[in-house]
């Protein structure tokens, strides 16, 4: 009986029937796979080894992109309930440390804020939602609830991966109790490995990768405490983060949660970690903070990794499974997202039997890009802070510095990385042969493009058109005089699910470009026309990944 539980296994030593999905890791990838995946009807069993969510603060930030998802899921509201509330802003301040002065500040908005950008600039270059500052340590059990009240997902906690074989027609993975160290085989049609960077599911496929570590940047000592001494926190003001070079502040919930990481200055400094985490923060910082209890502390190394392949038959990878940044950016577990997102809608159509063979292929074909875009900018953003630093332990004046990084400040603010990353190698988008439009990553492009996010937009009745859209296939008809009945015929001969939502208003279709935008479930544009394609079999058979 599925049911969301996190109950002892009921497998045993033996074999069973396959179940549809198998996810791998229980952080916040691996939870919205099976929640995206019940969102699609589709059933699955998502273990973790561990027993509770995660006491490390290892994400900050769910961007705007993430929230748009996270809306569809229907979690948004309790996302935003347990992160930052929605006055704060999100300042950020560089200086030469607590016990220094500041350099300069990048002034970021409040979500309130955001919201008001979004009402009264209506024209498709605003995000669908602001993003929501939020501690890992708060998201996880947001995520843990919901998942735990889906009936369509088995959360079966204190199973450890070991192993798995692939045949034509399932995945026979390999757990272990880790309380009895009892051998449970499970059997499912495909399995989503989400389990980190040390991903046991990539090493069990073969799947190798390709990483470099940062020579500027050797290693890294993590103090998260608690402290209401804001006098000496917000000495240079308010802000987000606070970076001062050899350490960074992260203001995690605007009250009383910091989380700070010194920069080793040589590769074995940490090797040994401090004795006395608090005396070693304050002579750090130079400063008398008082700390009222030190809550984790954790040495890490920096690095950037991705996978060299994405799937491995029907085992497909996602999130730090897949790629490993830098935090700059908060690309990380937001790009695990969309992994997330992408892999789940593809292999619930093929479950559904409505998808065919080529939705396995295009998810390599369209995350791996991403990902690897993704780790290049957020090691360009890393570089940022190294130059910087640079700058000022070569006399450079402040000044200098401050001018320096006000040209680099894209670091919270590349608004074309979150939202404008086009899938234009993707097997399973019908393309154009016409001149694509602009690309940047500081700015979002409002475009129907194949491939890309469309534009989100407030209608005339005050409604956002992101609330249209089904969990199915969705074709945004700005005509409604017929013309868009041939392709959903062929739809529904096909068996293709697609919702039809008529839309009449010139602002919008002006902005979106073409009368029939056809969108798949993960909001990225499939096909567009302004009249019914000349075969509407052959577009609805390629879009839904069915190899002729």
């Amino acid at each position: 009986m599925w049911g969301g539980r996190a109950a002892p296994h009921p497998f045993g030593g033996a074999n069973v029937d396959p179940v549809p999905v198998l996810i791998v890791g229980a952080g916040p990838v691996g939870m919205v796979a099976a929640l995206e995946l019940a969102r699609q009807g589709v059933p699955s069993v998502l273990v973790d080894k561990e027993f509770e969510t995660s006491s490390h603060p290892k994400l900050d930030y769910v961007n705007s992109r993430s929230m748009e998802f996270f809306r569809q899921l229907g979690i948004d509201d309790e996302v935003r309930s347990a992160g930052v509330a929605p006055e704060h802003e999100a300042d950020v301040i560089w200086s030469t440390g607590l016990a220094g002065e500041p350099i300069t500040s990048w002034k970021l908005p409040s979500v309130s804020q955001q919201w008001r950008r979004i009402t009264e600039t209506n024209d498709g270059t605003q995000p669908g939602q602001p993003g929501q500052r939020i501690s890992q340590v708060e998201l996880e059990p947001v995520l843990r609830a919901r998942c735990r009240r889906e009936p369509l997902i088995e959360l079966r906690c204190g199973l450890r991966f070991d192993s798995l074989a692939q045949d034509d027609d399932a995945v026979t993975s390999h757990l272990v109790d880790v309380m009895t160290g009892e051998e449970v085989r499970l059997r499912s049609r495909y399995v989503i490995g989400c389990d980190g960077a040390s991903s046991q599911v990539r090493l069990a496929v073969g799947i190798g990768e390709e990483s470099f570590d940062v020579p500027g940047l050797p290693g890294a000592f993590m103090v998260h405490f608690k402290s209401r001494d804001l006098d000496t926190l917000h000495r240079h003001g308010k802000f987000w983060h606070y970076f001062a070079f050899r350490y960074i502040i992260i203001a995690q919930d605007e009250v009383d949660t910091w989380t700070v990481h010194v920069n080793g200055m040589e590769p074995t400094e940490f090797d040994t970690p401090p004795a006395d985490p608090e005396a070693f923060l304050l002579e750090t910082m130079q400063t008398d903070l008082k700390i009222d209890k030190v809550l984790l502390t954790s040495r890490w190394r920096p690095g950037f990794m991705i996978a060299e392949r994405y799937r491995e038959g029907r085992v497909l990878l996602a999130g730090d499974s897949a790629h490993r940044m830098f935090p700059t950016g908060a690309y990380g577990m937001n790009t695990g997202i969309g992994d997330a997102v992408d892999a789940a809608w593809k292999i619930a159509a093929l479950v559904k039997g409505f998808g065919g063979v080529g939705l396995l292929d295009s998810y390599e074909a369209e995350r791996y890009p991403v990902g690897l875009r993704n780790v290049h900018t957020s090691h360009r953003h890393l570089g940022v802070h190294l130059r910087a630093g640079e700058l000022l332990r070569g006399g450079a004046s402040p000044e200098t510095v401050a001018a320096f990084l006000e040209a680099e400040r894209g670091e919270n603010e590349y608004r074309g990385v979150e939202l404008g990353y086009r899938y234009n190698g993707s097997p399973i988008v019908c393309h154009e042969d016409a001149a694509e439009p602009p690309y940047s990553p500081a700015e979002y492009t409002p475009t129907t493009w194949p491939g890309g996010r469309p534009p989100s937009l407030l209608l005339e009745d005050g409604k956002a058109i992101y609330e249209l859209f089904a969990p199915s296939f969705t074709l945004v008809d700005f005509a409604g005089d017929g013309r868009a009945d041939a392709l959903l015929e062929a739809a529904a001969a096909q068996g293709l699910p697609v919702s039809h939502q008529v839309v009449t208003d010139a602002d919008a279709r002006r902005i979106w470009e073409r009368d029939l935008v056809l969108l798949r479930p993960d909001h990225h544009v499939a096909w567009r026309g302004n009249e019914a394609p000349r075969d509407p079999a052959a577009v609805v058979q390629h879009v839904r990944g069915v190899v002729r």
